[in-house]
């Protein structure tokens, strides 16, 4: 992964999740949080998953 893509992938990782559930920006984050703390899978993972 090169430098800076994993803050990219979390980027668009919250903007799809806050689009698909309705949530404010700053919802956004919190929900890759508590997905990433749940499933034990890194969150910059959990953001690539969603992503791809």
């Amino acid at each position: 992964m090169r430098p800076g893509s994993a803050v990219r992938a979390i980027c668009r990782a919250i903007g799809i999740v806050v689009t698909l559930a309705g949530l404010r920006a700053e919802d956004g984050g919190d929900v890759l949080q508590e997905i990433s703390q749940h499933t034990d899978i890194k969150m910059r993972h959990v953001a690539e998953l969603i992503v791809d």
